[in-house]
């Protein structure tokens, strides 16, 4: 890898899932950074390093080429370093980092999770949640991924109030970090009906897992993983935590019957215990009770390429 590429990598990396094809062959992204990408590979491919093709993905429904070079191979895919300046992968990073997570509607309150910055980036997006509302709609917004607040971000949270002519406690903002809570201070005044919570998440069932092990004499064990209701970036240590210390020829199912949200961080999170599996040459990895919702998400991401979904 020249120095100029080494100067330009950076450390922050998320995970993606994205479907993506080098020379025409089709993987799926584990994890992105602003000029890198590791492409993971349902089967073995011969790919080799310094080996230099195009990688095509698709990003807000417009499809991308870019040249990139292999810099690393292992059994389960390669790394890709681009050898475009400026990167679309810095694009895709920012995509997954920043936006609305999930949006759940009652007959009585929205709630909604958000990601990354909060900026004028994905207002409309913001707005087209409210815009068809009553006033004095009740909103639940979750800051927990959220990184930072910028003064157009401050904007959105203001013309969501204006827009509702509620009370005080109509739009409460939940797991705010001191950071964030700074950020938002304008809105601790005086006639502004946004009422702010610091960080809380003990009993966070929502991103909590559940694991049975089956073990019958002369089988291979196998590890059912009820996953949680969001699985997203909060989950992703307490996930590899489920499966990096099992032993050869473990079986694996994943059940979705409780699950009704899969952030962007799930699926290069699954990705990674596809590859632990692959490692220690463990049966195929199934997705069971996939509502229609879930089910579509997974085909979106290629997943019947490496998963037995049902």
């Amino acid at each position: 890898m020249s120095a100029s590429m080494h100067a330009r990598r950076k450390q922050d990396r998320v995970f993606s899932g994205q479907p993506m094809e080098l020379d025409g062959v089709l993987g799926n992204a584990l994890d992105v950074s602003d000029i890198a990408v590791f492409l993971v590979f349902p089967i073995r491919q011969s790919f080799e390093v310094g080996h230099k093709g195009l990688l095509k993905f698709s990003l807000k429904n417009q499809d991308i080429e870019e040249w990139v070079s292999v810099a690393r191979v292992t059994p389960s895919g390669v790394s890709l370093v681009s050898l475009e300046t400026p990167s679309n992968l810095s694009k895709l990073c920012a995509s997954s980092r920043s936006g609305i997570k999930y949006v759940q509607h009652t007959e009585e309150e929205s709630t909604i999770w958000l990601r990354g910055e909060l900026s004028a980036d994905f207002w409309d997006e913001f707005a087209q949640i409210y815009r068809e509302l009553p006033p004095r709609w009740r909103y639940r917004l979750h800051f927990q991924n959220v990184t930072g607040v910028t003064p157009s971000g401050v904007a959105m949270l203001l013309h969501l109030e204006a827009h509702n002519q509620g009370s005080g406690d109509d739009i409460q903002i939940f797991n705010c970090s001191k950071e964030i809570l700074d950020a938002l201070s304008p809105l601790n005044v005086p006639g502004i009906g946004i009422t702010l919570h610091g960080v809380d998440l003990q009993g966070d069932d929502a991103h909590r897992f559940e694991v049975e092990t089956i073990r019958e004499m002369g089988q291979p064990t196998t590890v059912k993983i009820r996953v949680a209701r969001m699985f997203d970036y909060n989950c992703r240590n307490e996930f590899a935590k489920l499966y990096r210390y099992r032993g050869r020829n473990t079986h694996y199912i994943l059940d979705f019957q409780n699950t009704v949200h899969l952030g962007k961080a799930a699926f290069g999170t699954m990705l990674l215990l596809n590859q632990h599996n692959r490692e220690k040459q463990g049966e195929p990895i199934r997705m069971i009770h996939c509502s229609p919702y879930i089910k579509g998400l997974l085909h979106q991401m290629k997943f019947e390429h490496f998963f037995e979904i049902e």
